[in-house]
């Protein structure tokens, strides 16, 4: 059974040229009803909407969906792309389509409404945004956010918070590093669920989310969830939807409800805060709610917001005004601590890290064919208890109809120097050693590996 599959779907996709009985004018797409800006065109040519619908098809697959026969394909026009990427997702949600990132990845989207699931491919480059649209045959339900508590009703405004003029004294550096962790058989299956690192913070897997802590503030790095995952073209309406699925449902009593302001920034951080009574302990906490980027949802519970500010390294001062983006650095770096460590027992079973992707040329003075050349490639590690193991990386690639493909394979033994890594005796016909951990989602684990010798880190799902 697949408990996990992660993927990366990489695309380059250039159309030039139009056959004008083929692309044609469209104001409105027939099978979502998502109403399109002035200037849009449908491309109904053979070669567009099968090669849309192959990447789709991809998606759905990475995201064990499967997908209806028809797709749409759309050319946007617009001198701001990313005007134009915003301007369908707001049209999806008035057309009553409730839409959710896929994988994290903001080019590719699940459309909901009531019994039907669309699938989206949405993105924006230089000249024109592309927009794909496909039916699934097996839709996908996505949970109602949770209305807000006559208790925790944040207002519509809210005062700025009093001045605290605190400089916290033990600021933390950004640099994690790690020491032996603790190692216990848990139910999980997994030998490792809690870490310390070496900067006093300790980190332990739990059910919803890996909890934090260090003397007297708690973060709680929350699991991705279909709720919180969903875009929301309206930022006040995500601040909304996050508190009260996140924070709300285990506390009471709010006051000091308060939302920060950002300076200009690329990079848009979230920062909500309040005092509450935890419905557990009963004891009154300060609780901050925060995200910036791709960082999951991350809660910070303190007795106060000095004990906050102490705690975290983040100047609470700032919040009397505009906030900075680097004023917020000193709080995503907490994503870093769902990191824990791999033991031999853990590897047992088949990993797999796969990505494709196409490019698709067309003559930019006739607007014929000029092929279409295409990339997949799926790695594989299979680990087996008696320290043995099989890797195997599979390529394809070429224009269609002369795809080549290529492979490579390799079985030997495999150790671990330590906890942080994996020595394989054989990859490619020399030894190699990988540097790995494990980041925790609701269920599941994901690998990450990365050669000693060179690359960056990827990430392994588990069969």
């Amino acid at each position: 059974m697949l408990q996990f599959k992660f993927a990366i779907l990489f695309l380059l996709l250039t159309v030039i040229g139009f056959s004008q009985s083929k692309v044609t004018p469209a104001s409105r797409s027939e099978l979502s009803g998502i109403e399109l800006p002035a200037g849009s065109k449908q491309d109904k040519r053979i070669l567009a909407t099968a090669a849309a619908k192959t990447l789709l098809d991809l998606i759905a697959e990475e995201n064990e969906l499967v997908l209806e026969a028809g797709v749409e394909v759309f050319n946007i026009p617009g001198t701001i792309a990313s005007a134009s990427v915003e301007e369908i997702k707001l049209s999806a949600q008035k057309a009553g389509w409730q839409l959710t990132s896929l994988s994290g990845n903001p080019k590719y989207w699940l459309l909901n409404k009531g019994i039907t699931s669309l699938i989206m491919y949405l993105e924006a480059n230089k000249r024109d945004t592309q927009l794909y649209l496909a039916t699934i045959k097996n839709n996908v339900t996505i949970t109602t956010p949770p209305n807000i508590s006559a208790d925790t009703n944040p207002p519509d405004k809210v005062d700025p918070p009093v001045t605290v003029p605190i400089t916290p004294s033990n600021k933390e550096s950004a640099e994690q590093k790690v020491v032996t962790p603790r190692q216990e058989v848990m139910p999980s299956g997994y030998a490792f669920t809690t870490i310390n690192f070496n900067d006093g913070w300790v980190s332990t897997v739990r059910e919803d989310w890996v909890e934090v802590t260090k003397s007297n503030v708690k973060v709680l790095i929350h699991y991705p969830n279909p709720t919180t995952n969903q875009y929301i073209s309206n930022p006040d309406e995500e601040k909304r939807i996050a508190w009260n699925t996140l924070v709300a449902p285990r506390y009471s009593n709010l006051q000091n409800y308060f939302v920060a302001r950002n300076a200009l920034s690329y990079f848009q951080g979230v920062f909500i805060s309040g005092t509450l009574t935890d419905n557990q302990t009963g004891q009154t906490v300060y609780v901050v709610l925060f995200k910036r980027d791709r960082s999951p949802w991350m809660e910070f519970i303190a007795p106060n917001i000095n004990a906050f500010g102490q705690g975290t390294g983040f100047n609470v001062a700032a919040l009397n005004g505009e906030v900075s983006n680097s004023e917020y650095d000193v709080l995503q770096k907490f994503e870093g601590y769902n990191k824990f460590a791999v033991a031999a027992s853990d590897l047992t079973g088949t990993w797999t890290n796969n990505f494709g992707g196409f490019t698709q040329y067309v003559n930019a003075y006739t607007g014929a064919d000029a092929g279409m050349n295409t990339h997949s490639s799926s790695q594989t590690f299979e680990f087996l208890s008696n320290g043995t193991y099989n890797w195997a990386i599979s390529v394809a690639s070429g224009f269609v109809g002369s795809i080549k493909f290529s492979g490579a394979k390799s079985s030997g033994k495999f150790t671990n120097p330590n906890n942080w890594q994996i020595h394989f005796s054989d990859l490619e016909g020399k030894p190699r050693l990988y540097n790995a951990y494990f980041s925790c989602i609701k269920g599941a684990r994901i690998l990450w590996l990365q050669d000693t010798g060179y690359g960056d880190y990827s990430s392994y799902g588990k069969k």
